[in-house]
């Protein structure tokens, strides 16, 4: 059983305030996937394709006007009470832009334990040692602040935090390309990591076509919010169907082709 799957997910937003003529923009125009546990699949497209927008669909933060999401087989747009918050986390960009400046490590690791009611002070306390040893930090880190860290250090706080409630699936959004070259191996072979221990499922989202050839097991082509593409990431690129996916593999100097 695929532990998520969309079919037909469509998303529109309104364009024009005038009574008389109303206008739409269509953004996602049915969006269908699935996403067994410990798979990753790769969500990619040029700016404005709509990938963001299916980011923030999959982990609750807008609703699609027309489709369904399953969540192992819960139609989870249609159960107000279902869990999202603990079973599907986010990833940002910019890890410098995604923690609060002004709170501790600490406090930024226990506030989602603390609204999902979760666990006492103490339980809290070691669930977030036991974290940040997962993501490669000390205990002690918790009582600095995010300033105080590098870049990398920063997007392992960020994981760290995705990682608090114990998600089946993780939104990663474009995760390392904020990041120095020098350490965006070391995130992704931290995720890679994660994911083999902890068994979690990623949608990744990422313009870096080599990075995606190597990190994940199958891809979602978007065009102006078109699935142009959808299989086995090897299957997708070596034998393209879609001239935009072909144009962006010639476009991308880190996709290699395979024979």
């Amino acid at each position: 059983m695929p532990l998520l799957s969309a079919k037909l997910i469509r998303k529109s937003y309104k364009v024009s305030n005038n009574p008389f003529k109303q206008r739409y923009l269509e953004v996602l125009k049915g969006i269908s996937f699935t996403l067994n546990p410990g798979q990753t699949l790769a969500v990619v497209g040029e700016s404005g394709s709509g990938k963001s927008t299916l980011a923030r669909i999959l982990v609750g933060a807008e609703q699609p006007d027309k489709g369904q999401l399953f969540f192992q087989d819960k139609d989870i747009l249609q159960d107000k009470h279902f869990p999202w918050y603990q079973n599907m986390r986010m990833i940002f960009q910019n890890p410098a832009t995604s923690l609060n400046p002004r709170a501790t490590i600490l406090q930024t690791l226990e506030e989602p334990l603390i609204n999902a009611g979760q666990l006492n002070h103490h339980q809290r306390l070691e669930r977030i040692a036991e974290v940040l040893e997962l993501v490669g930090l000390r205990s002690e880190h918790a009582q600095r602040y995010p300033h105080t860290f590098s870049g990398g250090q920063r997007q392992r706080i960020a994981i760290a935090r995705a990682l608090m409630l114990q998600p089946k699936v993780i939104v990663a959004d474009e995760p390392v390309s904020a990041l120095d070259v020098s350490v965006q191996a070391q995130i992704i072979n931290l995720l890679i990591e994660l994911q083999e221990k902890l068994e979690l499922a990623y949608v990744f989202i990422s313009h870096d076509l080599g990075l995606v050839q190597h990190f994940s097991d199958k891809v979602l082509v978007m065009h102006n919010g078109q699935q142009e593409e959808y299989g086995r990431v090897q299957e997708v690129f070596s034998q393209p169907q879609s001239s935009y996916t072909i144009e962006l593999l010639k476009a991308s100097a880190g996709y290699k082709r395979k024979s």
